[in-house]
């Protein structure tokens, strides 16, 4: 073999076994060239909250997902819509919350079994007292519901105004939510991921523009956004302007919000009419009937003392 050809099959051996050896290293350049020519999108936030990392949490989804496999009719539908509008929105919350329902009524149970061995009439106390227990969890997942609706009715009229001026611009539909989501994050953080996840459905599930709003306004259960939604739905049908059916919501919006606080404003006397009678009044009348009461009891008491 010619001494040329022997020395280019060397070389070419030797910088290919280089190139084996060292293709970690360049991969890693590689990839830091890439990340600060153009960044690595982040991941999308999404509606749903995640679980805390806790040793309670733990142990509440690993009973709640016994219990599951068990007895699967405990997740009813309304348990599933209720945690969904809490935002609640994955198996790891709805195994938690009937983690939480089974470990108190067990504990109320095995209380009850400890002190009827005693006392058999605890035992069907017990019994009694399990069934609140159970249905405690409810209340705390209804006010979380409840707050949550109306953190979502105070942000709204802020996005209906956004969406306008955005409409007005000449901005399509999902352009406008688009960009009122990324601008709105600190002000109004709950109705911002909502409108991401939003994009989210419609761009990577490839879900309509009408059911993934539609959708939206379903898994918050606030009546108002799920007429804008519609609003919105009919106007990209028709290929309407959005502004008016939104200066419209806008409008209806901001009165009931206004008529809501006037109801609030006009129950608060009716509230304070128990304060009253338990801690003014009787430091009111204490001064005004205490001497009278003194002046009768005096007045009296000979008449009581001759009639022994």
């Amino acid at each position: 073999m010619p001494m040329p050809v022997l020395a280019i099959l060397v070389f070419t051996c030797v910088v290919a076994s280089c190139l084996l050896v060292l293709r970690p290293v360049f991969g890693m350049q590689v990839d830091n060239y890439g990340v600060r020519i153009r960044p690595r999108k982040q991941q999308e936030d999404t509606s749903a909250e995640k679980p805390k990392d806790s040793v309670i949490l733990k142990l509440a989804e690993f009973v709640g997902q016994f219990a599951l496999s068990l007895m699967p009719a405990l997740a009813d539908k309304r348990t599933v819509v209720l945690l969904n509008m809490a935002n609640y929105r994955t198996p790891q919350h709805m195994a938690i919350f009937i983690g939480i329902k089974v470990l108190l009524t067990g504990s109320v149970l095995v209380m009850t079994f400890f002190s009827a061995i005693t006392n058999p009439i605890m035992l069907l106390g017990g019994l009694i007292g399990a069934i609140p227990t159970w249905i405690m969890p409810n209340f705390f997942l209804g006010s979380r519901v409840k707050k949550r609706q109306d953190q979502i009715l105070k942000e709204l009229p802020v996005i209906i105004d956004l969406l306008i001026v955005c409409a007005q611009a000449g901005l399509g539909m999902m352009l406008a939510i688009d960009k009122v989501s990324k601008e709105v994050v600190l002000s109004c953080p709950i109705l911002s991921i909502e409108m991401q996840q939003l994009i989210s459905d419609v761009k990577v599930f490839a879900k309509s523009v009408p059911y993934a709003m539609r959708e939206m306004g379903e898994r918050c259960g606030v009546d108002e956004l799920i007429n804008m939604a519609s609003a919105l739905i009919a106007a990209e049908a028709k290929g309407a302007d959005m502004s008016y059916p939104l200066r419209q919501q806008a409008s209806a919006l901001r009165d009931r919000l206004k008529r809501k606080k006037e109801e609030e404003a006009g129950k608060v006397p009716v509230k304070m009419v128990p304060v009253i009678m338990v801690f003014v009044m009787p430091l009111i009348l204490c001064p005004m009937l205490g001497p009278a009461v003194v002046t009768i009891l005096n007045a009296i008491g000979p008449i009581m003392s001759g009639l022994k």
